[in-house]
């Protein structure tokens, strides 16, 4: 795995496209609306693709397919992506607060 920024994410019907700041590319294909490689925050918990935003620093799990045209840079297909923890979530819920609570909202 290595460590990219990013620079900026391009989303098509086909495709999903990342690039980092040092201009390199890493793709995946979109089949039947979903990309095929997961999304996993620090905690190694599954999250959604739209947690990732341009300007965050990733680790990024590629294969490399060499192109057919020797002019070209090899593409980087997308296995994994971890991204860092954005969101700290409390457990505590509004049940467990105490009743003299209530009257603060009264």
């Amino acid at each position: 795995m290595e460590k990219i920024k990013i620079n900026s994410i391009n989303i098509t019907q086909e495709s999903f496209v990342i690039t980092d700041t040092d201009g390199r590319t890493y793709t995946s294909k979109i089949k039947k609306g979903s990309v095929t490689f997961q999304v996993y925050n620090q905690d190694n918990q599954e999250v959604n693709i739209s947690n990732i935003e341009e300007g965050d620093v990733i680790k990024i799990q590629t294969t490399n397919e060499k192109s057919l045209d020797k002019t070209q840079q090899k593409n980087n297909i997308i296995k994994k992506i971890i991204i860092k923890n954005k969101y700290v979530f409390n457990s505590e819920s509004s049940d467990d607060l105490e009743t003299d609570d209530e009257n603060y909202y009264k």
